[in-house]
């Protein structure tokens, strides 16, 4: 893979990846390109499994971040932001110049366009002015062509622009917008299930340092407007005749909705001079399908696609849905009963405030609005605003509150459980290295650490610098790339921690200021009893008690048969303990599992 920055005039320059089909010699005119998109949350390092499949069949293939995402950001332009004013129109202008940089020298038919989501649009404010982009023009999870959906999410993010820093995280707007998509999903843990089945992958996406933005409320606002943009094209844009199109979707995608918002996507192309609209749904996947590459084949699914001799037509088994049937659909699954025509204001508000205890109220929020405005049918982007402005400040408050619970109860959870049981020194930080929590035995050992730093007579301060200091010290070599981070501490060179991020601080990880990892510091030479090694595998892998004390003999060496003996339980329950413990740690034998053990805060202990 090759990878540059190209530089840009009107903002960060863009991070470009090229992985070149061996097929192809350098010195060669390229015969077969495609350019590969990415979504809001993920960037163009998560596409190498689906690049690697289309580079093994023979083609070049392309891919880049669009400012504010992954790699392509700088001061103005921070991660997860777009410029208020112009900010979609500079996107669209990077998605056209990576498009350009990717198909230069490319004959028309030989190229290739496969954009999920966000990117998908983008493509679309290209086309208007570049009709003959492509032959094949792949859209994955598009965002659909909804009027009621893009004016509600333009009006709710520019209200929020007024209530706090357009340019700043706005983690209420993510925890909305998920959850709201995630809606009719049964098994969701974390709003980025509507991604991905695939445990692992969202942990992945998560942890990415590159990837999952809280983005600012001035981004969502562009993304609205983009919406709204892109499926509004002048009268006389028509596309090159012969122009294909493939819409790809999960049999649980959150963006067309079991395919219900289908239809007029295939009726627009139709409009815009395509020809030949084809459709493919696959099961077992959500809006993340271009990342599924080594589960499902997506790339020779393309392919085979592109080898089509003849003209696919649209797959008619979907029927249409409008938004005020799914708006109703989805409030009274979440037990909110008949989608009334309009709700007093009186009763919005007590909905937002029942959502402290529980937040599907604010989904259920969200949906009624929408259905009001469905029904509506010629409500303005003004009086969606008007609507949400008058609630927000309830909602506000119910969201701040609602997070303080959370973040007391994790909190609590872990001081009864761990912090003030153990005799090793561990604090609780949140997602920038702030100090939120710590037993006595830590404050104690960070004055052993630094003893030349005098606490005077904030005791409270000087523990927070020395985190600081411990947080972004360098890791050793061997720790580098780990999932989240997880890392020894280093101080004048010598490993004096260990920092990790535990399974129950994953989604108050998410939270600005919320307790997000854990970092423990070695007391004595002996604090590495057994309840000490027990209990912090507990807490690092989200264990049971019983789970922890058999993963932790299976690292020492004994086997089911001994461990069953030592413990006096079964064999087959020994197993069965084990088992679970190898999905809880994503491993898959006895010998990964030790390595993960030992390679965490337990090995660092030992």
């Amino acid at each position: 893979m090759e990878a540059k920055y190209l530089a840009r005039v009107n903002g960060p320059p863009l991070f470009y990846r090229k992985w070149r089909s061996a097929s192809q010699p350098r010195t060669s005119v390229p015969r077969r390109a495609v350019f590969i998109g990415h979504s809001q949350p993920t960037h163009s390092g998560m596409l190498s499994d689906l690049a690697e499949g289309f580079r093994a069949a023979g083609w070049d293939a392309h891919s880049g971040d669009i400012r504010g995402h992954g790699k392509s950001t700088d001061a103005q332009v921070p991660l997860g932001h777009l410029d208020t004013g112009d900010g979609w129109s500079l996107a669209v202008d990077d998605m056209r110049h990576l498009l350009e940089r990717s198909f230069d020298g490319v004959d028309w038919a030989d190229r290739l366009v496969v954009v999920p989501n966000i990117t998908a649009l983008m493509t679309l404010e290209v086309m208007k002015t570049w009709h003959d982009l492509a032959r094949h023009i792949v859209l994955i999870s598009p965002v659909p062509n909804q009027r009621t959906l893009a004016l509600f999410g333009k009006a709710f993010s520019k209200v929020r622009m007024r209530l706090r820093a357009a340019d700043q995280p706005d983690e209420q707007i993510l925890h909305h917008l998920y959850a709201f998509l995630g809606a009719h999903l049964r098994d969701r843990e974390h709003p980025a299930d509507v991604i991905s089945t695939d445990r692992d992958l969202i942990r992945e996406i998560v942890s990415d340092p590159e990837g999952w933005p809280i983005p600012s409320p001035a981004y969502w606002s562009n993304i609205f407007s983009g919406m709204l943009s892109a499926w509004k094209w002048p009268n006389n844009a028509r596309l090159k005749p012969g122009t294909r199109v493939l819409v790809m979707f999960g049999g649980e995608d959150a963006m067309l909705r079991d395919g219900g918002f289908l239809p007029p996507i295939e009726r627009f192309l139709a409009e815009v001079g395509v020809e030949d609209v084809a459709s493919e749904r696959i099961e077992g996947v959500r809006s993340g399908l271009f990342l599924e590459e080594k589960r499902f084949g997506i790339s020779k699914r393309i392919l085979d696609w592109v080898g089509q001799d003849g003209a696919a037509t649209a797959d008619a088994r979907y029927s249409e849905v409008d938004v005020a049937q799914l708006a109703s659909d989805v409030i009274a699954r979440l037990g909110g009963g008949a989608a009334p025509a309009d709700m007093r204001p009186d009763e919005l508000v007590e909905l937002c405030y029942n959502a402290i205890d529980d937040e599907t109220r604010w989904t259920e929020v969200i949906y009624r609005i929408i259905y009001e405005a469905g029904q509506d049918g010629e409500m303005t982007e003004a009086e969606l605003a008007e609507r949400i402005e008058r609630l927000m400040p309830h909602w506000e408050r119910a969201f701040s509150l609602n997070r303080q619970v959370m973040m007391n109860a994790t909190l609590g959870v872990l001081l009864q459980a761990v912090i003030d049981k153990l005799q090793i020194g561990i604090a609780i930080l949140d997602a920038d290295g702030a100090l939120l929590h710590a037993n006595t035995t830590y404050r104690e050992t960070l004055l052993r650490i630094f003893p030349k730093t005098s606490p005077g007579a904030d005791g409270d301060a000087f523990s927070a610098a020395a985190t600081r200091r411990l947080f972004v010290s360098g890791a050793s070599a061997e720790d580098t790339g780990k999932v989240n981070n997880d890392r020894i501490v280093l101080h004048d060179n010598a490993p004096v921690g260990f920092h990790f991020h535990p399974q129950a601080l994953r989604q108050t990880g998410l939270q600005r200021q919320g307790p997000a990892s854990i970092l423990i510091l070695r007391a004595t030479e002996r604090d590495d009893d057994d309840n000490t090694r027990r209990v912090l595998t507990e807490l690092a892998y989200g264990l049971t008690g019983k789970e922890a004390e058999i993963a932790l003999l299976i690292a020492e060496g004994m086997s089911l048969d001994e461990i069953a003996g030592e413990l006096g339980i079964l064999v087959s329950t020994a197993r069965g303990h084990l088992k679970k413990a190898f999905q809880k740690m994503s491993v898959h034998s006895q010998a990964e599992l030790t390595a993960r053990i030992m390679s965490g805060p337990v090995g660092w202990l030992k």
